[in-house]
């Protein structure tokens, strides 16, 4: 098992073969945390329940080694952590280190809050020896780097193979739109289970899709990088599976909490009716939905997200960072931790690799065996992710420009929830355009 997973990952991300020697003790880096006195230390994440609760052991144990730091932790979901970081940094208030986003990196460095760990990395107080540079790079702005990888992941499509078995159908990796919408026909007609796609404020199935076209990013400085007869196509596919009765509506949106992992329809519902077969989900992710599914007694599958072109939609993504924002009271006692997250092999065990596999190399190829025990999952995300790497996917797009918040909740949100309205009088045509004409016009006012 151990070997296969080696394979998996230097197909992966192209290992280093270099690694330092471990210290006694934690690795923390120069810096000695006991030197610090009695310090609360603040750190914040978005999650689910199981990064919840690793990511409180992995500081537990720290504290174990440190009896002098304790920790303030703060777990968000998504949409509350951003609003409660904006009140925190409009405060002087932020944690000492925070998660951060790829989308989102460029817009807080712009406003003073994250530091620059380039000093902490030239001095050795941050190792990122064993981490491969491409995925260094993606933490930088400019000269500066502002926040550290934590974990690679790419777009999953996780789905109830329990059930897909059962009715003798095989998922296909990079499976094409076309093979999506016929097993969604096949399980709804057979079943009653349907699927969700396109909901909510995110840009995750757009971007998919655009650059299915054969575009890199979704939008740039002036808006969508497609035309109103390319948006067209996507929104008619929300259009016709409503229509069509195998894909959720938003009435049935409603009834359901898609931004709780444990009650998302794929692992929970009382009957078939407020069930999907699916989840276009992100490999990190694995762990936390199988958790739940497991109470089902259901297995689940992996595989690509639908698109028209597989391998041109698909992308490896640097998952979540971490960040030392400047609000904290003791950089050198942040870094050190941070040092901890990335580089100690007993506290990633601890974490589990719950955000996705660990992108220092050394740590990530330590771990395999016990986190293999304690979740079942890992081999799965890293032989996914070994495909994916494999000549399966294309360049990720660049970070998210400013106004892309706004037209989300503006008009993404809007449109999904209008085009996802059974006999709805929007057609696909009319959305394109909305889409194409309001998303410049907001970049404009950017």
């Amino acid at each position: 098992m151990k070997k296969a997973l080696l394979v998996a990952l230097a197909l992966l991300m192209a290992l280093s073969l270099a690694s330092s020697a471990m210290a006694d003790g934690l690795e923390v880096g120069t810096y000695d945390p006991a030197a610090a006195g009695d310090y609360v230390f603040s750190f914040a994440w978005w999650g689910n329940q199981v990064r919840d609760e690793v990511t409180k052991n992995a500081a537990d144990y720290f504290t174990q080694n440190y009896p002098n730091i304790t920790f303030n932790l703060n777990a968000q979901s998504w949409n509350n952590y951003w609003a409660l970081m904006s009140t925190n940094a409009a405060n002087n208030d932020l944690p000492d280190v925070m998660q951060q986003d790829y989308a989102y990196i460029e817009q807080w460095v712009e406003a003073g809050d994250l530091l620059d760990l380039t000093p902490y990395v030239e001095s050795g107080a941050l190792d990122l020896s064993s981490m491969p540079q491409n995925i260094i790079d993606t933490g930088k702005v400019g000269d500066g780097l502002y926040a550290i990888c934590c974990a690679v992941n790419a777009p999953a499509m996780l789905y109830n193979k329990t059930l897909t078995d059962s009715l003798g159908i095989e998922v296909p990796m990079n499976i094409t739109w076309d093979e999506f919408a016929e097993i969604s026909r096949t399980i709804y007609a057979e079943t009653g289970v349907g699927a969700i796609y396109g909901d909510g404020n995110s840009e995750n199935p757009l971007t998919y899709y655009v650059r299915s076209l054969g575009y890199t990013p979704l939008w740039d400085e002036n808006g969508l990088v497609a035309t109103a007869e390319e948006m067209a196509g996507y929104y008619a596919r929300l259009i016709d599976g409503v229509n069509e009765g195998w894909l959720f509506d938003t009435d049935k949106l409603a009834g359901v909490n898609t931004n709780d992992l444990a009650q998302y329809p794929l692992v929970y519902g009382s009957s078939n009716e407020v069930r999907c077969w699916c989840a276009l989900a992100f490999s990190n992710q694995i762990a936390a939905y199988q958790k739940a599914a497991t109470a089902d007694g259901i297995e689940l599958g992996i595989s690509t997200w639908p698109s028209l072109n597989p391998v041109q939609s698909n992308y490896m993504k640097p998952g979540q960072f971490f960040a030392v924002t400047t609000d904290t009271r003791n950089p050198d006692l942040a870094v050190a931790f941070l040092n901890y997250l990335m580089n100690d092999v007993q506290g990633n065990i601890i974490l589990r690799a719950e955000r996705g596999v660990p992108p220092c190399t050394d740590v990530a190829s330590a771990i395999a065996d016990e986190v293999s025990k304690a979740d079942a999952t890992y081999p799965m995300s890293v032989e996914y992710l070994a495909f994916v790497g494999d000549g399966n996917c294309s360049p990720i797009f660049p970070p998210l420009p400013s106004y892309a918040g706004t037209a989300q909740t503006e008009v993404i949100q809007m449109l999904a929830e209008e085009c996802l309205l059974k006999g709805t009088d929007m057609t696909a045509e009319k959305a394109g355009e909305m889409a194409v004409e309001m998303i410049q016009k907001i970049a404009a006012n950017n």
